[in-house]
């Protein structure tokens, strides 16, 4: 199955923004022979680190973790491309670590809240995470089924950002509250762009 062009969309701002800001590092990488997977597996580390920060309740300190680790999550597919490694383990194993990675992340959280007595942020954990995995899992079921899906207000680079921005600055709540309504929203309008695109296909 084939997507009309009409169909495919941009890569979301955010993500355009990061790569275009670290092309010179993605250079040095290529010309220092670095591995595209070793740059996918440090992130998922600086990752399981932040969660285990946040679990402590060192909040500053694992949202400067957020934002380095999501900085190897930027780098290591542009790093693929420029050296021409790509391949299809390091795809899987990218997408792989980033859901692991983001999962840790906020089981860090959630328990930084419960450990604490605060339910109604608990709550609000939960629910990000639930809404962050499921615009991944809208993108990888739309591509499996043939349909260009980078659509939505708040893909990865931009629920990291948020995230790793507001913890360091001592809002951890409002970064787990906009990334909660930025994923939710993402989904919606995953889910409806696959809907419009299979109906001009019949």
């Amino acid at each position: 199955m084939t997507v009309p062009p009409e169909e495919r969309r941009r890569p979301v701002p955010v993500t355009e923004t990061l790569r275009r800001a670290v092309r010179p590092l993605v250079r040095l990488l290529v010309s220092l022979r670095v591995s595209p997977d070793a740059l996918t597996t440090l992130g998922w580390v600086f990752a399981a680190a932040a969660a285990g920060l946040f679990g402590a309740g060192y909040v500053k300190t694992a949202g400067a973790v957020v934002l380095l680790g999501g900085l190897f999550d930027t780098l290591d597919g542009d790093v693929a491309r420029e050296s021409n490694l790509t391949s299809a383990f390091g795809a899987f194993l990218d997408s792989t670590l980033d859901r692991l990675s983001e999962a840790a992340v906020f089981v860090g959280i959630i328990f930084l809240y419960a450990s604490t007595g605060r339910p109604y942020e608990t709550l609000l954990a939960g629910a990000a995470v639930s809404f962050s995995l499921m615009t991944s899992y809208t993108r990888a079921r739309a591509e499996g089924l043939g349909y260009e899906c980078e659509v939505g207000v708040l893909g990865r680079a931009g629920r990291v950002l948020i995230l790793g921005v507001s913890s360091l600055f001592g809002f951890l709540t409002l970064g787990v509250g906009l990334v909660a309504a930025g994923a939710f929203v993402t989904t919606l309008q995953r889910m409806v762009h696959v809907q419009r695109a299979a109906r001009r296909q019949r």
